[in-house]
């Protein structure tokens, strides 16, 4: 179900109109988590046993780890529950790539397609349950030993499928409490939802119509287009994927629930260190906590730092997709980090005075964006031969298609104008890039969103991009 689908209107409103009968926090537990496996099943039923594995495995080994005596039971119950879940990651996500790449590196036949669906949400829901066990055994949550309660933390449905990255420190504990339906919770929960709605469907569908054809067969397009296309995607990406972690907070917010901020204006940020404070934050303090720091961070010299840094977002390339584009993307991501932290070292106290200018500034956030949004190519295409086209396209002076889209060069000039804002006065944002509105106000600005949605939604909302992963 998609959030901004009539479907997904009726099985919430049906949600909520249980939630009135229902008294009881037990029962509303029962009941927010039969609603959250029928979310599941609507995508695809066959895995709902996938996911029941999930919450099943690390509840048990949590208990058997709390229960053993000897370090090494304890040790032993982790890698079980982790084999288990990179185990699923693996097979779903990544065996078809290894046995392709296997094959063509020992020059072998074709080794045959496995043919193999893959579970939407299962990136988010695997790498919850992993920061739950790992918690666990390093003594920093208490147990849970509530098998409802825990299921529910794995599969509440409003975060399951594309995130945020929810951990069992922030969710638990709210379980504890008794669960309430609040005027309060209702009225910032809709204006966070309607934030989220708009950049999904507003701003990311209308780009769409634009950025599919010119990352398709950028062979055809001249270079100011593919340029235009860029932007365009670096945009319609962040609107669609914010927009969803929006939704998300929102719908969790009316229920009575808090979920983690997943984005703060990553575009404004000067440097890939800020960038990535921004970005996706749930899962970039996942891979900081449960990888970067496991590596050793940085506590042994510089060479291991950069090391550590470059796995880190190699690995969080690759958790994107079984491709070599991610793992390209990532990658370089990693060297931009390692490069800008160069710099800072080498000559971070050279020109001091220089460094805090708004020329400075304005410079350090252009190249950053570029950068992102250079990278964003071999994010978005879908082979090596594709993203090769593009970046040619990007420097050849071609007689390709020159499509200057009129409604992504509106869109973009907003997004500018957005962004302005946000610079200009924070005060006028809450927590999320959402403005805070008075109680009055609400009704008046979901009236006004409305008629926008009328009249420039598409007909059909697409998918969330961040499915797929």
């Amino acid at each position: 179900m998609i959030f901004t689908s009539l479907t997904f209107l009726g099985f919430f409103t049906v949600l909520l109109s249980l939630f009135v009968f229902i008294r009881t926090d037990r029962g509303r537990i029962f009941l927010l988590l039969a609603a959250s496996y029928a979310f599941y099943a609507a995508w695809d039923y066959r895995f709902l046993l996938l996911l029941l594995l999930s919450g099943v495995s690390g509840w048990w080994l949590g208990l058997r780890m709390i229960r053993a005596e000897h370090p090494a039971k304890r040790r032993a119950c982790l890698i079980f529950s982790l084999i288990i879940s990179l185990g699923m990651l693996g097979y779903f996500k990544y065996a078809n790539f290894f046995l392709d790449n296997f094959a063509a590196l020992f020059g072998l036949s074709d080794l045959g397609n496995l043919k193999i669906i893959l579970p939407v949400g299962i990136s988010f829901f695997t790498f919850q349950t992993m920061s739950y066990t790992i918690d666990l055994y390093r003594n920093k949550i208490p147990v849970c030993r509530d098998l409802p309660k825990f299921l529910l933390f794995i599969s509440f449905f409003p975060q399951l499928v594309a995130g945020p990255i929810v951990r069992a420190s922030h969710f638990l504990p709210q379980l504890d409490l008794p669960i309430r339906l609040k005027r309060s919770n209702a009225i910032l929960g809709a204006q966070i939802f309607l934030g989220g709605a708009v950049q999904k469907v507003l701003i990311a569908d209308n780009l769409a119509g634009f950025i599919d054809p010119a990352f398709a067969e950028p062979a055809l397009y001249s270079s100011l287009t593919l340029w235009l296309a860029v932007a365009c995607y670096s945009i319609q990406i962040f609107c669609d994927f914010a927009g969803y972690s929006l939704m998300a907070i929102g719908i969790g917010r009316i229920l009575g629930f808090e979920f983690p901020e997943n984005f703060r204006m990553p575009y404004v940020a000067t440097s890939l260190t800020e960038f990535w404070h921004r970005w996706h934050i749930s899962l970039s303090t996942w891979l900081r906590d449960y990888l970067y720091v496991p590596l050793g961070g940085n506590r042994h010299g510089p060479f291991r730092k950069f090391r550590n840094i470059f796995l880190t977002m190699l690995l969080g390339g690759l958790w994107h997709g079984a491709s070599w584009n991610f793992i390209i993307w990532g990658g370089s991501h990693g060297l931009g980090l390692i490069i800008q932290k160069l710099w800072n070292r080498w000559f971070g106290g050279t020109f001091p005075k220089i460094s805090g200018t708004p020329f400075y500034r304005g410079l350090s956030w252009a190249l950053n964006l570029t950068f992102v949004g250079l990278l964003w190519v071999p994010f978005r295409c879908v082979d090596f031969e594709t993203t090769g086209t593009f970046f040619r396209q990007l420097v050849q002076t071609t007689d390709g298609i020159h499509w200057m889209h009129t409604p992504s060069l509106v869109i973009l000039g907003g997004v500018l104008v957005w962004h302005g804002l946000y610079l200009y006065k924070r005060s006028l944002y809450h927590r999320f890039p959402v403005p805070q509105l008075s109680n009055y106000m609400p009704a008046a600005v979901m009236l006004g969103a409305l008629i926008l949605f009328l009249l420039f939604a598409p007909i059909n909302s697409s998918p969330f991009i961040y499915f797929q992963f």
